[in-house]
């Protein structure tokens, strides 16, 4: 017999997935013409499923081949979704199936030198047919971009033309803000309706939440960026003279009504804070804000309810020695001032600060700017019949952003200042942090701030407040002021220029006075300051230790008569009012740096 040599046969298909890789191919080719930056990934998709044997069900299988990114996915399943639904006799088939089955008829096959059949080219959507990518209808590799609209990727629009959407600013946006300030100008002005760069800054100011001066965090934009598509959209004409001004078009001047219309029935941040007006939005605002009740209150007598009638007295003639003066108020006769550090601002006088412009949303808010020696805000209670009496109220705030608390940390002033507000004499002290965008460049990893955060919260007693912006500090702070309002509306103050106590609320003379930076030190009070320089030591530690070693020289003197437990003396030493210990570690760090047989 003869022997019969046999042969593998091997069926492989010329073209697995014929309809991705002609859409591909459009895309390529389009690409190239433009010289798009999509180009390279084009081309190293198409090699890829050009390779590849087998057919491929939805544009989403792609993703397993090299250059298909996943909006390039999207695309194709999206443009398979449109192909199916203008061919429902194979909706049910997929891609390289349909292709397989339309090869036996070889009416509408596809091959690398073959257009799509007219009659399904007729029923794809303009935005996706090459032919009204050539017109320039709709471009192919735009869809691909960021630059395009997502509507004209979205299956149920992709059946209808491409519509380009009208701008309208967002509520309280820079655009918005520019919109309304040309048109509030025009109408008192109708003669010279233009404004320079500079006075329509000044006036917009107070229709947005943004900044113009100030720009957002990790970013060069300010809300004034908005006027480049305020021009390119025709709303705003630029005209020059001697300086560049600004003033509305018609399409401008219609869209401002437009806009002033929608917002006459939104409640501005002030009257939803002071005049009870409450949106949908806005009902949470309150829990959002520290609640009172939670807050150390002095259990003063000074606080106490009266009926007595409507009027402030001086107490001088009950002076005791060292001229303290004596102040009482009685309910309804002062108010509840916000006092704001000049500091915190670039100046008050300076037009369009960022600090003081976002106050001034709040018409309403009693608040004054002062040379504040410790926190950054705090409280008064003004007599109306005096008004040079003045009673601090036991609240105060320190105010960081994030990037300042990681460099405040690093140099040293972050213990400082704690110690200092330990040291002022008023009972609550909140630190208020504000994000600084995503808190990626604050200085220190973000963890360590946090952590600084909550040993400030544990070991110093202090109330942490994080906030996401210098707008919604303001708003914070805001809610603070109308919640003391109603607090102490009712009550009787009674106060001293001395120490607060029991008795008394001290006032801001005193209070400012006693809290400058250039008042000398004790021997006390400068061994804490040391001791805070070393870690592990809070200010509770280090007041704990110098209630008991008032001075560095008692303490090594201490250590001279107990050489052997000297590295442990302050370890069971208690501190605040859970009582815990010093422990041996800060108790060592301290020995070896006070004790004279400890050398480097």
């Amino acid at each position: 017999m003869n022997n019969v040599t046999g042969k593998r046969i091997t069926y492989k298909r010329t073209r697995p997935n014929p309809l991705f890789q002609h859409w591909l191919e459009e895309l390529y080719e389009e690409a190239k013409e433009k010289k798009s930056k999509l180009e390279p990934m084009l081309k190293e998709a198409l090699d890829s499923i050009s390779k590849y044997p087998l057919p491929l069900q939805t544009g989403a299988e792609c993703a397993i081949l090299k250059g298909f990114e996943k909006k390039l996915c999207i695309f194709l399943d999206r443009r398979l979704a449109v192909y199916l639904s203008n061919n429902s006799e194979n909706a049910e088939s997929a891609p390289g199936r349909i292709l397989s089955n339309q090869s036996k008829h070889s009416s509408v096959f596809i091959n690398k030198n073959q257009p799509l059949n007219s009659h399904i080219q007729n029923k794809i959507p303009i935005c996706l047919q090459v032919n009204s990518i050539k017109k320039g209808n709709c471009s192919s590799t735009d869809l691909l971009s960021n630059k395009v609209s997502s509507n004209l990727l979205a299956p149920t629009n992709a059946l209808k033309k491409c519509k380009q959407k009208v701008y309208k600013p967002a509520y309280r946006s820079g655009g918005y803000a520019i919109l309304l300030a040309l048109l509030e100008y025009s109408q008192k002005n109708p003669e010279k309706p233009s404004l320079t760069k500079e006075m329509l800054i000044d006036k917009a100011q107070k229709y947005s939440e943004e900044s113009f001066i100030r720009p957002k965090p990790n970013t060069f934009y300010t809300a004034w960026t908005n006027i480049r598509r305020l021009v390119s959209k025709g709303y705003v004409l630029k005209s020059r003279n001697k300086k560049m001004e600004y003033m509305l078009t018609k399409e401008g001047i219609s869209l401002a009504e437009e806009l002033l219309k929608d917002s006459v029935d939104k409640p501005t941040v002030n009257d939803i804070i002071f005049n009870d007006m409450v949106t949908s939005s806005n009902t949470d605002i309150e829990s959002r804000i520290i609640d009172l009740d939670t807050v150390d209150e002095p259990s003063l007598t000074n606080c106490q309810s009266s009926q007595g009638p409507l009027n402030n007295k001086s107490l001088d003639n009950n002076t005791d020695v060292n001229d303290t003066v004596y102040i009482e108020m009685l309910p309804g006769t002062f108010d509840i001032i916000l006092l704001i550090d000049k500091n915190e601002t670039g100046g008050v006088t300076k037009k369009n600060d960022p600090t003081v412009a976002q106050f001034n949303k709040y018409p309403d808010l009693k608040h004054e700017y002062r040379s504040l020696k410790v926190g950054d805000f705090t409280w008064i209670a003004r007599s109306n019949i005096n008004k040079e009496h003045e009673l601090v109220l036991p609240y105060v705030i320190e105010r960081k952003r994030m990037d300042d608390l990681g460099a405040s940390i690093k140099d040293g002033r972050f213990h400082e200042q704690k110690f200092r507000l330990r040291k002022c004499g008023i009972k609550n002290v909140v630190y208020m942090v504000e994000n600084y965008g995503k808190n990626k460049h604050v200085g220190l990893p973000i963890h360590s701030l946090m952590q600084a955060l909550s040993n400030t919260r544990v070991q110093d007693d202090f109330k942490v407040h994080i906030t996401d912006s210098l707008s919604n500090s303001a708003r914070f702070l805001a809610m603070m002021t109308k919640r003391l309002t109603i607090e102490y509306k009712n009550k009787h103050l009674k106060g001293s220029s001395n120490e607060p106590s029991n008795e008394n609320l001290m006032t801001f003379q005193y209070f400012n006075v006693t809290s400058s930076k250039t008042k000398p030190l004790t021997v006390k009070e400068t061994f804490i300051k040391l001791l805070l320089q070393l870690k592990g030591i809070s200010v509770e530690k280090a007041i704990a230790i110098t209630n008991v070693y008032s001075t560095p020289a008692l303490l090594m003197k201490t250590y001279q008569n107990y050489e052997e437990e000297a590295e442990i003396l302050l370890a069971d030493l208690k501190y605040g009012d859970q009582g815990r210990k010093v422990g041996p570690v800060v108790s060592k760090s301290i020995y070896q740096l006070f004790s004279d047989k400890f050398t480097l």
